[in-house]
């Protein structure tokens, strides 16, 4: 109760001492501020300023996220995808989105039908915890498909599923239906087994969002990509820039005059 901003620096320096990363520093050091916030909010204390309130870690690097897998790779697995029955078809409007607006697996799962603007040609993406909302352009070859699954294909899983909700994408059959949606209910799982047989390089679904985000960040300021992909914060779209120094590579070699 009687410690000030000297004791919290002293025990800062206490955790760097016992080998302490500084990202595991700055998380003891948010628990004590949202500490000291906690009890000045109730009056649980003399303290007029928080004493941990001004201290800032800096200089912490992120780890930079690692792709192998080429762009051009899993646009060959979306036109090599099976569609021949009903749950392939939904299957495939799923993976498109994934290609080519880069959503996740929460993203997709809370889509509604009211989402998909098929006149305009676009999608509108709801905010969510960890993502911005946004509105997206669908490709042309998405769009067809897209509106037949909603006119034609949800209407048959929905019957089978008994589901009535609004939700864009129906599970198969009504065993398969949950209070909670999940990743099983809108056939990511299926998806992503029947992926990793053409493509065992693609070791979790998340590995195609990295990248899409990869494959953008080539074509697209660092801005567009953040909104494209819905991060609330450009160091979140940063640590995929994993190929940013080949692409200045590419650049210099084919702008330089002396090459």
């Amino acid at each position: 109760e009687a410690a000030n901003y000297n004791d919290v620096m002293a025990y800062l320096n206490h955790c760097y001492s016992n080998g302490n990363k500084k990202q595991t520093v700055r998380i003891k050091l948010n628990s004590i501020k949202h500490y000291y916030d906690f009890i000045m909010q109730e009056e649980q204390t003399h303290y007029q300023i928080n004493p941990a309130g001004e201290i800032r870690i800096r200089n912490i690097e992120r780890s930079s996220i690692k792709n192998n897998v080429k762009y051009e790779d899993i646009e060959k697995l979306y036109q090599n995808y099976p569609s021949g029955g009903l749950i392939q078809k939904r299957n495939k409007c799923i993976l498109g989105l994934l290609i080519y607006q880069g959503l996740s697996i929460g993203e997709i799962d809370k889509l509604e039908v009211k989402d998909i603007k098929l006149e305009e040609g676009k999608i509108y993406i709801p905010a969510m915890a960890r993502s911005n909302s946004r509105i997206l352009k669908l490709e042309s070859h998405q769009i067809m498909q897209l509106q037949n699954y909603i006119l034609l294909l949800r209407p048959m899983l929905q019957v089978q599923a008994e589901d009535n909700s609004d939700y864009l994408f129906i599970a198969g059959n009504k065993s398969n239906r949950k209070k909670t949606r999940g990743n099983t209910f809108t056939g990511i799982q299926r998806i992503f087994t029947n992926l990793q047989k053409l493509a065992p390089e693609i070791k979790e679904v998340k590995d195609i969002r990295s990248t899409v985000i990869n494959h953008w960040l080539k074509q697209y300021h660092i801005r567009q990509v953040q909104y494209m992909i819905g991060h609330k914060y450009v160091s979140s779209t940063e640590r995929y820039s994993t190929n940013k120094l080949e692409s200045l590579q590419e650049q210099i070699e084919l702008l330089h005059p002396f090459r």
